[in-house]
């Protein structure tokens, strides 16, 4: 085998596996149903708080994993002035893994608020939604 042609395989299989594989595992993963998608988030985390990003253009989905085991989902729409709003009335009010979609306690709304305003201070893009306890907590301020 001639030189030219090592270097042609060798460079047929850089391209493959650190450009063509991981689009097409993207692509495929944005095809899952959406309890396929929340496992294998819970795979990939590595720590006890977790975010992942799933956009499909000027949507998207925000995850947010707690200990490996729940998962609370942040559904955007990327504004005009390129900010991410989430939709979601109350980002705070139920788990959406597990299936039984428990509340959440006080101090979970507080560490999911507290890494939420964390997430968005560290993201390129800014991140904004509906804090209905911070609404409540100007209220009671005489």
């Amino acid at each position: 085998m001639k030189l030219y042609q090592i270097a042609i395989i060798a460079a047929a299989v850089l391209l493959m596996g650190l450009i063509i594989l991981p689009v097409f595992n993207r692509w495929q993963f944005k095809r899952l149903p959406a309890d396929q998608q929340v496992l294998a988030i819970m795979k990939q985390a590595k720590r006890l708080v977790f975010w992942k990003n799933i956009s499909s253009g000027r949507t998207g989905n925000l995850f947010y994993v707690k200990n490996k085991r729940k998962i609370l989902v942040y559904p955007w729409v990327l504004s005009r002035d390129g900010k991410m709003v989430i939709t979601k009335e109350n980002p705070f009010d139920r788990w959406d893994y597990p299936e039984e979609k428990a509340p959440l306690d006080e101090d979970e709304i507080k560490q999911a608020r507290e890494e939420l305003y964390r997430f968005s201070e560290k993201s390129a893009v800014k991140i904004l939604f509906n804090d209905p306890f911070k609404q409540e907590q100007a209220k009671q301020k005489p």
